[in-house]
């Protein structure tokens, strides 16, 4: 089977350089010039891969099925309310406590807030009163507006994020968020390159999001069983996906700092891995949390948290990621630990300062949301001082 090409393509011609970091570039627009960047298909039966990389227009290219899987959590469990924490009038999970979500005077109200994930439970009464705007990007539903969720990822994530309050129980870091935006890039056979470039591109440029959370990874051995089946050697295939890495880095890279270019502030929280074994080894952020806002995961022990022992390096911030109480597809509660988990903590978190900047009106300054979540970290409740396991530390809500 042949390769179909993915290419962020400029649909108008430019000799001006690309590939800088927009924190080097400013807000200079006319300086990136990509402001028509596109999202192409090729198909390699017509299409020479040499021609296409030659072409100066196109700015990267990749194999646009290369495999995305799930970043799974390390247990689920059925989860009862009574074993969260009583807050005045009510029951909330420890990590809002430890990020200070509780007692922000935020609630992410007016942000909107996108989670490209297994879809989304929409009649769990988390959501009741959201504005929910779907696209399901995986080709298995009835219609693209058809983003049932058949593993509970996505509803569980989406709840962290901003669940709204049930009875007495709160698990939503951004409560008042009502503008959620659901893209469903992994289906019940994973997802692929071209689902989740395209997944952040309507989130961002057609829906305005500004936030988009992902707890979702490229898939090494996939990839390798995927080349194998197309007839490459299997001494080869290995090499060969790894190689691929590069575009996608490439890849990612170059549609981040575009979608920066034309949204200074939007931040992309993804999670690292769970695929370490502290203190045994420990492996590094895996794509696409490498070239974006990489979140590891913390547990706690009594006081303190510690670095989870199935936590990817490479973290900007932590943030708790060990038995997450929160909404259950098909309704109630459960409990899940992965950097999955901690991923929607942060995401929740930037909601908050956006709110914040925005009624400020300090949105204009560029990635002054990604700044400000990194300058407010603590490391105060932290048991491990590891800069790659922890970044600059525990995530915080803004206060004031």
């Amino acid at each position: 089977m042949p390769t179909r090409y993915l290419v962020l393509r400029a649909t108008v011609p430019s000799d001006r350089g690309f590939g800088l970091s927009p924190r080097s570039r400013g807000t200079d627009r006319t300086d990136v010039a990509l402001t028509d960047l596109a999202i192409q298909t090729f198909d390699g039966n017509e299409t020479d891969e040499g021609d296409l990389r030659a072409d100066p227009q196109n700015h990267a290219v990749m194999d646009a099925d290369v495999a995305l899987k799930l970043i799974p959590p390390t247990a689920r469990a059925t989860a009862s309310v009574g074993a969260l924490k009583q807050v005045g009038a009510l029951r909330m999970t420890e990590g809002l406590l430890a990020v200070g979500a509780h007692t922000s005077p935020f609630t992410g109200q007016g942000v909107t807030v996108a989670v490209l994930d297994t879809g989304i439970d929409e009649t769990h009464p988390a959501f009741q009163g959201k504005i929910l705007v779907k696209k399901n990007f995986a080709g298995d539903g009835a219609n693209e507006q058809d983003v049932r969720d058949d593993d509970g990822h996505g509803t569980h994530c989406a709840a962290t994020i901003c669940g709204a309050q049930v009875d007495d129980v709160r698990v939503g870091v951004a409560f008042g968020v009502k503008r959620l935006c659901v893209g469903k890039v992994l289906g019940n056979d994973g997802g692929t390159l071209e689902m989740l470039l395209k997944g952040i591109f309507w989130a961002v440029l057609d829906e305005k999001a500004s936030v988009v959370s992902l707890s979702l990874g490229y898939d090494l051995p996939g990839n390798t069983k995927r080349m194998i089946k197309k007839g490459v050697d299997p001494a080869l295939a290995a090499q060969a996906a790894m190689r691929q890495q590069s575009d996608i880095i490439k890849g990612i890279s170059t549609l981040r700092a575009f979608l920066e270019s034309q949204s200074p502030n939007v931040v992309f929280v993804a999670a690292t891995g769970n695929e370490s074994e502290r203190p045994k080894f420990v492996l590094d952020a895996s794509l696409p949390a490498a070239e974006l806002f990489s979140v590891g995961a913390v547990g706690s022990i009594g006081q303190k948290w510690e670095i989870a022992s199935f936590s990817n390096g490479r973290a900007q911030v932590v943030a708790p990621g060990v038995n997450v109480v929160s909404a259950q597809a098909g309704g109630g509660w459960t409990a899940m630990s992965g950097t999955s988990m901690a991923t929607p903590h942060v995401a929740g978190i930037a909601a908050l300062w956006t709110e914040k900047f925005q009624n400020q009106g300090s949105l204009n300054v560029p990635n002054s949301v990604n700044s400000a979540i990194r300058s407010f970290a603590v490391r105060q409740p932290l048991i491990t001082t590891d800069v790659s396991a922890i970044g600059v530390g525990m995530a915080q809500a803004p206060q004031s």
